[in-house]
């Protein structure tokens, strides 16, 4: 399962003109495999598979696959270029933390619902007894 979308891979990581002449399958390996990635810090934390997710992590996956793709397809570590090393050093880190507990993103993970501990009160019916 891939935590972000080619859409999103765009959105958060790297203008459309940039994923020209890389294909959509290209696209989608380099999601899951950051996915996968991503995955290898949550696990410390959260009950994989995760069920709902937002933009953070979808974030951290898009900036993950968005340097494996342009290394793969060669860009200039140096420049401009240089942004994507450092988005997914980034990206790195804050998986490091998340994994850490320093960072609670919105995830709901698949771990059972905990049962209540609540106590419950019972009691008999009323005997005709005012307050």
């Amino acid at each position: 399962m891939s935590y972000a979308t080619r859409a999103d891979l765009e959105r958060l990581a790297l203008p459309a003109a940039a994923l020209m002449g890389i294909s959509a399958a290209d696209q989608d390996a380099a999601l899951e495999a950051a996915s996968d990635l991503a995955d290898s810090y949550l696990r410390a934390r959260y009950t994989l598979p995760l069920e709902s997710w937002e933009d953070d992590l979808r974030r951290a996956v898009a900036a993950i696959a968005a340097y494996d793709l342009m290394v793969r397809r060669g860009f200039s570590p140096t420049g401009a270029d240089e942004q994507l090393r450092l988005r997914y050093e980034d990206a790195l880190r804050w998986l490091e933390r998340v994994s850490a507990g320093q960072l609670h993103p919105h995830i709901v993970d698949s771990s059972p619902e905990p049962e209540t501990t609540e106590p419950i009160g019972y009691t008999a019916p009323l005997r005709g007894w005012s307050e």
